[in-house]
Order: C-alpha cells, then sequence, then structure tokens
C-alpha cells in the first residue's frame, strides 16, 4: 500500500505538518497489513515505532483486562494505538488490519525540525568588542569560566564576504556562529526580512540543540569575520552546562525549594491527551518564542522531558533568555489521569 499525503494528514500530529516535512513522513512510513487475532503489542512493552490504524478494528486490552475498540476512521483512531512506552495496554486485531508504522525517534525528530525555529538571539555590540558583549548574554553568563576559556580556542575565524550564506533553510545544524564583525540578514523561505545582525549577535543554537534543520537563511549584507563553533565542541561548552536536570523521582521533594515554578509541556495540546504531569502549562514550542518576553523572571520553570528534541530547544531558549530553567528527566511517571 502506497502511503499519501491526504492519508497521513488524518492523523495526529501529521494534520500540523507542512508538506516539505509530510513527504519526509511519507518516505519513511510503512504499512503493515496484520491477520485478525494478532497480537500487534503487548503491555508493558517497549516500543521503537508508532502505530496508526489505517484500515479495520483494534482491541486495546489494559491491566484489568477491560477492552476498549478502535475503528479506523474513528475520531479516536487519529491518535497512534499507544503513544507511551512501555505501552499500557495490549493491542490485539480484531479484524484483518492495516497499520501505519513509523519509527518514535524520527517523528520526535521531524516535530521538533518543524517547530524549532532557528533564529539569532544575543546583545547588539560594537564591532571591537564583540568578545566582551557574548560574555555579557544571559546564556554565556551560566558557562563555567573553565568552558569560556575553552570556547575562545577552539572558536575557528572565518572571513565572509558580502552576499555570502551562512546558514541555509533545510540544512542540518553543523556550527554556533558568533558575528565578530560586519552585518548579516536573517531571511524566511519567501526571502522576508526577519532581522539584522550585528557584531557581538550569535545564531545557530537552536539547530543544534534540537539536533534539527535550519528554518531560516543568513546572508551577509556586507564583508566581516565569523567566529565558528562545531556542533560537538557546541554541546559540551555550551549546551550541556546550561541544562540543569530534575528527576520525576525527587520532583515532589525538590520543588518546594524552587520557589515559585511553572512546569512548561512543549508538545502540541491534542500529544496531551495520553498524559500529562499535573498543573503543567501546554506551551507548544512554535509558540515558547513569542512568549519569552512575557515570563516572570523569578519563577524557575520547569520543561518535561517529554516533547524529546524539543523539550532540549525549548531549555536552551529558556536559559538563553536568562529564565531559571530545569529539564524535567521521566516527566511521564507523574501523568495524572485526567484528560488534558
Amino acid at each position: 500500500m502506497t502511503l499519501q499525503r491526504s492519508s497521513l494528514r488524518s492523523f495526529t500530529p501529521f494534520e500540523h505538518l507542512s508538506e516539505e516535512y509530510l513527504d519526509q513522513v511519507v518516505q519513511k512510513a510503512q504499512s503493515e497489513h496484520v491477520t485478525k487475532g494478532t497480537l500487534i503489542f503487548k503491555r508493558g512493552k517497549t516500543l521503537e515505532d508508532r502505530f496508526y490504524l489505517l484500515d479495520g478494528e483494534v482491541d486495546l486490552i489494559d491491566v484489568q483486562f477491560q477492552s476498549r475498540r478502535l475503528v479506523a476512521g474513528s475520531q479516536e483512531a487519529r491518535l497512534p494505538l499507544t503513544d507511551q512506552s512501555p505501552t499500557q495496554a495490549s493491542a490485539v486485531a480484531k479484524t484483518d488490519v492495516t497499520l501505519l508504522r513509523l519509527e518514535r525517534d524520527f517523528l520526535d525528530l521531524v516535530m521538533a525540525w518543524s517547530q524549532s525555529g532557528d533564529h539569532p538571539d544575543g546583545p547588539v555590540a560594537d564591532e571591537h568588542d564583540w568578545m566582551s558583549c557574548l560574555l555579557e548574554s544571559p546564556l554565556f553568563t551560566r558557562i563555567p569560566p573553565s568552558h569560556i576559556q575553552q570556547l575562545f580556542v577552539r572558536f575557528d575565524e572565518v572571513d565572509v564576504r558580502k552576499g555570502d550564506l551562512i546558514v541555509r533553510e533545510g540544512e542540518l545544524g553543523d556550527y554556533f556562529y558568533v558575528l565578530e564583525s560586519g552585518r548579516a540578514e536573517v531571511t524566511n523561505k519567501a526571502g522576508k526580512p526577519l532581522a539584522e545582525l550585528r557584531a557581538g549577535h550569535y545564531f545557530g543554537e537552536e539547530a543544534l540543540a534540537g539536533e534539527t534543520t535550519r528554518n531560516a537563511n543568513v546572508t551577509m549584507l556586507t564583508s566581516g569575520r565569523l567566529m565558528r563553533l562545531e556542533k560537538a565542541d557546541f554541546k559540551t561548552l555550551l549546551q550541556e552546562p546550561v541544562i540543569k536536570t530534575l528527576p520525576a523521582s525527587e520532583w515532589e521533594t525538590r520543588r518546594a525549594e524552587l520557589g515559585p515554578v511553572q512546569v512548561v509541556d512543549v508538545r502540541l495540546a491534542v500529544e496531551r491527551r495520553f498524559g500529562k504531569c499535573p498543573d503543567s502549562r501546554n506551551v507548544p514550542l512554535g509558540q515558547l518564542r513569542q512568549m519569552l518576553g512575557e515570563l516572570d523572571r523569578g519563577t524557575a520553570y520547569v520543561v518535561t522531558d517529554d516533547a524529546g528534541r524539543r523539550s532540549h530547544v525549548a531549555v536552551q531558549l529558556l536559559a538563553q533568555a536568562g529564565l531559571d530553567v530545569y529539564l524535567l528527566e521521566g516527566a511521564a511517571t507523574l501523568y495524572s489521569s485526567s484528560s488534558a
């Protein structure tokens, strides 16, 4: 069976994807025919794939042996058979069925690509004082002094000319950049200007933090010089030091230590139907950047890790905005049973 875009758009979260990203899913997804009575997956199993019901009927049987019927084409069947791993129910084909099968990690990657904007951030600086201004930015104030020393040793200098395309939309992130001198322009796919960069601005960090593709172009408006940091060095020296982790097993005992706190879930609202952390605020990653200026700097923000790569991008955004942020690891173990 050949999968079509129209077929995928009847399922969640594919209806939110642009055609560009949907084409990637079409190429990766597989259809699978299963005969009546087949055990598709067993309760308690760790799944590497997500399953969607294209045709037929499936029974989901929980730990109390209560059965819930899913019928292809129904509103409930828009969601995967399960979004939890290990699984909370067994899935049995009630009739001959056709399944759409897609790797969980690949879908996580596509969702991060589609919702993560790769935009510039950082302070405006005098061309001759880019280093000082960079160190004064909220992100760099969190970096240990020993890492700062290594950073400036590992930066590569790159001379650039007017018109040079530094970052191309759709390509995987490979470097973190700081503009030492000159000016550059950020544009979207349609060529619309989004921002102008000057000495001291940095860009490219979100694509590295979330393993996402570039969502904008950066072109030099003048000749100048870039300081470039390789992806591995960025992760070791700039990403890992700013990510404070909080195990879910310690959440109840440690939350009081944080003072005012807000739990943030950056998944799409429909993804929370399978579960959510109590008292969490749903702010999809695509909306988070626009809200940064509204967030209370006296509040600690705890990002649940159930959005995969999107969670890491969210932590990076909040950290570089100067906010106190933590990554809640194992968030799914805290899910409440209430609906989103």
